[in-house]
């Protein structure tokens, strides 16, 4: 949030528009966090006013005095706080908007209890500030000063109960020192910190009302069990918008860089979706009473009135016998092995959320907290953190017990299994260095080349690739360095000498892109595995079979082992195709121990974007 962001909710307010203030809002905003307990305001409603003294000068919402340095209302660049959102699964806003009043009260409690567990997990885990000569030191703080707003609707009036967040970038130290919050844990912690709420939001409603789940999906959301799903599509109006405006912005963006876009890419695309589908909300002073009246009239006229299911939504379930931690530990690291070949804590959390079980949102929270440090002392976990040169004075720890010096949240850990895995990719590779496979003469290759328009590097790319005969081949470069014109090069070249390439991606996308833009007949990575290990694939696998993966990056440590095993075996050619800086830090295969190399692979071809210069590295560069 800007300086300047306290001006949208003013003006909002005074439109009509939002109901943070508003007659029909659930309740009046009010401060909330740690940080508001210590000035004695938590609990206390807020307004415009206090608003715009915390959010548009960094000053204490009661009087205007300074919070350590102000704010420059009109500098759009500082950053004045973070908003965060906290929704639960649509079918809880619809039991929400047409059961009856207890019903609908103990919702909205179960909801905002959940909130403020994963309030009180952020607070533990992001509440940092960072002190000496360039924030090198990250230190303990008293905690969030924040202002939360319980809503009703989505903006297209349908019923979505969310409470916002907004989390002031003004937390006091330990001396008492007003500072700037370090927002880089709250980013860290944002999805665990979602995972954990939705946990919270099921173990709370199950005790309250009875209910029972559905699985859960991908994020982490189950949808209560005998709500209709129709009831659930009809009243998710601009879901079905941004979706619609997300994919297609993704295709978009996909077809002008030449490849599947990475998550980081993908996420923006719909937040541009987000923006451009908002309207006006609801009139802020509709009563709930009477909001839940009009929910009700189209949910009858829709044949889907509560009376016809409702009632048995509330057949209290048995419960489940709790699972041991060492039984959850297990799985847990069993699905981290299968996403990443390294994770953060917060990661930790994310599986562990899927998992755990509770009576309420605080048991589930503090569960949580202890199943993630369980997981990460199993022995099948090891730290990539580096060693401490000496022992560290108590007065330069934290409260966690970590060093000063280090970020709560960038530890990376990894499992010996995936360690086994890599090792076992880089000692074929090794092993196939003189392989001398899916060579192709020089006069042939220099037929290829004459017959292209392709620049000098990717010439020396698609040599290195049907000449070198190393067992496993690499192209490595950006978006736009010619990557597929020079792989349909080599795919001719190859095809000259009697050779058969074929082409893999781990997404379906991106298998498209191998097939218009490389001509490679390709299939997904995932696809091929399966196919093969039953015996029911089209491929042969033998000396004269070129296999190109596209993306490689992005396959799984696990598929990558499989493939080079049977590459192997059938004494054919592998050549991984990608460009690592598009993976961020939830990357799949990237050894951890940094020996993807010219050293272990022999020849590596790296393209480079004539519009930007120096954007690869050197070749043969880890």
């Amino acid at each position: 949030m800007s300086p300047s962001a306290w001006r949208y909710y003013v003006g909002e307010i005074a439109r009509g528009r939002e109901d943070y203030f508003a007659k029909g809002a659930e309740r009046s905003a009010q401060f909330s966090g740690r940080g508001a307990e210590a000035l004695g305001i938590a609990g206390h409603e807020t307004d415009a006013v206090a608003l715009e003294r915390l959010f548009g000068h960094g000053t204490d919402p009661r009087d205007c005095s300074p919070l350590g340095r102000s704010f420059d209302p009109e500098n759009e660049r500082a950053v004045a706080g973070f908003a965060l959102t906290f929704s639960p699964p649509k079918s809880v806003s619809v039991l929400w908007a047409l059961a009856n009043k207890p019903s609908s009260a103990q919702v909205l409690a179960a909801h905002e209890a959940a909130v403020a567990a994963s309030l009180a997990f952020v607070e533990d885990h992001a509440a940092f500030t960072r002190r000496g000569h360039n924030g090198v030191l990250q230190v303990d703080t008293e905690g969030l000063l924040a202002a939360s707003f319980v809503h009703r609707t989505s903006r297209a009036a349908d019923p979505q109960l969310h409470t916002h967040v907004l989390v002031a970038n003004k937390v006091r130290a330990e001396d008492g020192a007003w500072l700037a919050l370090d927002g880089r844990e709250l980013f860290a912690t944002q999805k665990a910190t979602g995972m954990l709420y939705k946990a919270a939001l099921r173990a709370e409603l199950t005790e309250r009302l009875g209910v029972s789940w559905s699985a859960g999906d991908d994020n982490g959301a189950a949808e209560i069990e005998g709500v209709p799903p129709l009831l659930l599509d009809y009243w998710s109006e601009r879901r079905h918008e941004l979706k619609a405006l997300g994919d297609e912005l993704i295709a978009n963006r996909s077809a002008e860089l030449g490849r599947s876009l990475s998550p980081n890419e993908r996420a923006e695309c719909f937040q541009i979706a987000a923006y451009r589908t908002r309207t006006a909300k609801v009139d802020a002073d509709t009563p709930t009473e009477e909001l839940r009246g009009q929910w009700r009239a189209e949910a009858e006229a829709w044949g889907l009135g509560p009376e016809s299911w409702a009632a048995d939504l509330f057949d209290h379930p048995p419960r489940t016998t709790e699972r041991s931690a060492e039984e959850i530990a297990a799985e847990v690291i069993v699905r981290l092995e299968e996403g990443n070949a390294t994770w953060t804590r917060a990661e930790v959390v994310e599986e562990v959320s899927r998992l755990v079980d509770g009576v309420d949102a605080a048991s589930v929270r503090e569960r949580v907290d202890e199943l993630a440090d369980f997981v990460l002392v199993d022995a099948q976990m090891l730290s990539l953190a580096a060693p401490l040169a000496e022992d560290v004075p108590s007065t330069l720890r934290r409260r966690d017990g970590m060093v000063q010096t280090e970020r709560q949240g960038s530890t990376r850990f990894t499992s010996r299994t995936t360690l086994a895995r890599e090792a076992a990719i880089l000692e074929s590779v090794e092993a196939g260095r003189d392989a001398n496979v899916a060579v192709v003469d020089a006069d042939r290759v220099d037929s290829v080349l004459a017959a292209s328009t392709l620049g000098p590097d990717q010439q020396d790319a698609v040599r290195g690739l049907v000449m070198g005969g190393e067992r496993v081949a690499l192209l490595v470069g950006p978006a736009g360095t010619g990557k597929s014109r020079a792989l349909d090069a080599a795919r001719r070249a190859w095809s000259s000498q009697g050779f058969d390439p074929i082409g893999f991606a781990p997404s379906a996308m991106a298998a498209q892109v191998l097939r218009d833009e490389a001509g490679l007949r390709s299939d997904t990575l995932a696809k091929f595995l399966y196919d093969y290990e039953r015996g029911q694939s089209s491929v042969i696998l033998d000396h004269r079979t070129v296999m190109v993966l596209d993306e490689a990056g992005m396959a799984r440590t696990d598929d990558l082992d499989a493939l080079l095993g049977e590459v192997t075996r059938a004494n054919s050619k592998l050549v991984l195709v990608g460009d690592p800086e598009q993976l961020g830090n939830r990357h799949r295969f990237r050894p951890t121990c940094g020996r993807w190399c010219r050293k272990v692979t022999g020849w590596s071809g790296e393209l480079r974007r004539p519009d930007r210069p120096g954007s690869t590295r050197r070749r043969g560069s880890s």
